[in-house]
């Protein structure tokens, strides 16, 4: 082994073009992996990162999660840096995988360790969407009592997240987004600049700019805005979200009769629903029990009983520009209307019943099933509501939950964010997505299968959290884990790592998953990767593709189940 001379990586992209052209390696590149990232005596290189975390002032050491470097060369690695550099006393080593966490007691006898959630909790920038934007900046203290003055052309800051994102130009909010937040999913849709920055509100740098117009670009590691002399935010040019209905469907559809086909009368949801069913008859996971849907069929009875064309005209009628407080009102109207209805006996009572030989609980989950979501080009996350019924239940009953998620089809949220992107209001259906509910999860999360920090690169990333809280929009004093996990079939040198970003702070700082719970999700993901590819999303290449996955781990031998699969967009 022997200590190269420090290297940029502008200039060498990869560890191995730099041994092989500037420390004369001879050797081809399957060689250099398997004898210098393993336990190997053939290894010939100790190979290293030197991170500088700005809001810390602090030094770090981190080799790749997938080296299996001995505690003896690590120590030995961590010496020689210290010695060639002018970093000394406060050079620290990262635990990044779970490999090293586990070691981490024999570790920090050795070297002084740091966890990345000791870098997280310090970090004071994040960026979210990675656009150019130009608008006037604004700043905004309640936004609820705001909302209505922001406009498109505004490059707005935030204290805290809003429930949805309006028409603008840009954000920068003060709370830390995961991944998967309903606030990332939409910025990457509507390509918009986010970024998060903890100290938006006392930079004065920003508090100069309000009310004037800028340019605004996030980087991965920067924001850069300054002021701009045009006074216009370039319109951006969105694709036609086409959608269709089917309302001939008069009946519930079970589980093994929705594909991907259903769509058109039952809703994306229920439709990819099905297609994971048909996958986990010959996978190692299950979705939850008792599933059917209730077609758009039902919910266009219900509305012509609620007189809800009636209301879709008055919003017709209206400039969406300058009538925004009376849209709020007639669409707050028309969801009383839907709520206030009762539902067709017949019907109601056909739910029931199904309920009842299905699950010995009667406690059932409804989940917004509409053609305006989970598609290509629009996701709809957060915009609808999902709604937990119980057979018999005085205050949660059946048709309580089914209306409420009728209604929400239409709040103002939903509808504001349809408009943005032109989807016919009146071409709008909701069905409804029905399974067991989940009330004791032992573990809740939701995956990326794709690399969201190295493009073109292995690995899916992933977010859980214990029990039922929410790892979409988490209480902002808590963390979640965050983590890349990689399957079998990804390169030998992957092979049962998992990359370590941020750990739960509801569970003493250790990962919720156990090493073989996170490998077997890894090897699941893949499998829907791979089916929903050759399903649905052909014309994606497969490192490329992207489906937004929510798992469980329920019960008390922690069973995988698998609710949901919708294809990411950015």
């Amino acid at each position: 082994m022997k200590l190269g001379v420090f290297t940029d990586i502008q200039n060498y992209k990869y560890h191995f073009a730099f041994c092989s052209e500037y420390l004369n390696y001879g050797g081809d590149l399957d060689y250099f992996n398997n004898h210098n990232y393993t336990i190997s005596q053939k290894r010939r290189f100790l190979l290293g990162n030197l991170n500088h975390f700005k809001s810390q002032s602090r030094y770090s050491l981190e080799i790749a999660a997938t080296d299996a470097m001995e505690q003896a060369s690590i120590e030995r690695l961590y010496k020689l840096v210290q010695r060639h550099t002018f970093i000394k006393s406060d050079l620290t080593f990262l635990l990044n995988s779970n490999r090293l966490q586990q070691e981490a007691g024999s570790l920090k006898t050795l070297v002084p360790i740091l966890y990345p959630s000791d870098i997280y909790k310090q970090l004071d920038y994040q960026a979210i969407s990675k656009f150019k934007g130009r608008g006037m900046v604004r700043f905004i203290t309640d936004f609820e009592s705001e909302k209505g003055e922001i406009q498109p052309n505004d490059i707005i800051v935030l204290n805290e997240t809003p429930l949805y994102l309006p028409a603008v130009s840009g954000i920068i909010v003060s709370e830390f987004q995961t991944p998967l937040s309903h606030l990332t999913i939409l910025g990457q849709n509507r390509k918009i600049p986010i970024a998060a920055y903890k100290k938006a509100f006392q930079d004065e740098h920003i508090s100069k700019l309000n009310g004037q117009w800028v340019q605004y670009e996030v980087k991965s590691d920067t924001f850069l805005i300054s002021t701009s002399k045009k006074e216009y935010s370039k319109k951006r040019k969105k694709k036609r979200i086409k959608i269709g209905h089917d309302l001939s469907v008069d009946s519930l559809v079970g589980v093994t009769h929705l594909n991907k086909r259903s769509s058109i009368f039952a809703g994306n949801k229920a439709a990819n629903f099905g297609l994971l069913h048909q996958l986990s008859k010959k996978a190692a996971f299950k979705t939850p029990e008792g599933a059917f849907a209730i077609p758009f069929y039902f919910y266009d009875q219900h509305m012509q009983n609620a007189g809800g064309a009636a209301f879709l005209d008055k919003i017709t009628l209206l400039n969406s520009k300058t009538n925004q407080d009376s849209i709020r009102i007639i669409l707050k109207q028309l969801r009383s209307s839907i709520k206030k209805t009762p539902l067709n006996r017949q019907f109601l009572g056909t739910i029931e019943k199904r309920i009842a030989k299905t699950n010995g609980t009667g406690r059932m989950r409804f989940r917004s099933s509409t053609n305006a979501e989970d598609t290509k080009g629009f996701s709809g996350a957060g915009l609808y509501t999902s709604k937990t019924g119980i057979l018999d239940d005085p205050k949660k009953t059946i048709e309580k939950a089914i209306k409420k998620v009728w209604a929400s089809l239409w709040s103002y949220k939903a509808f504001a964010e349809r408009t943005y992107f032109d989807i016919p209001q009146k071409e709008v259906y909701m069905g409804i997505l029905v399974h067991r509910a989940f009330p004791n999860e032992v573990v809740n999360g939701v995956a990326i299968t794709k690399n969201l920090y190295r493009k073109n690169a292995q690995g899916f990333v992933v977010n859980a959290q214990l029990g039922n809280e929410n790892v979409v929009a988490p209480n902002p004093e808590t963390t979640s884990d965050q983590f890349i996990c990689y399957p079998d079939q990804a390169d030998t040198l992957y092979k049962n790592t998992i990359d370590i970003i941020t750990t739960s702070s509801l569970n003493n700082g250790s990962l919720t998953m156990s090493q073989k719970e996170i490998e077997h999700l890894a090897n699941q993901l893949a499998l829907v990767k791979k089916y929903f590819r050759q399903k649905k999303y052909r014309s994606k290449t497969y490192i490329d593709l992207g489906i937004d996955v929510e798992f469980k781990l329920d019960g008390i031998n922690r069973q995988l189940y698998i609710k949901q699969a919708r294809i990411y967009n950015d």
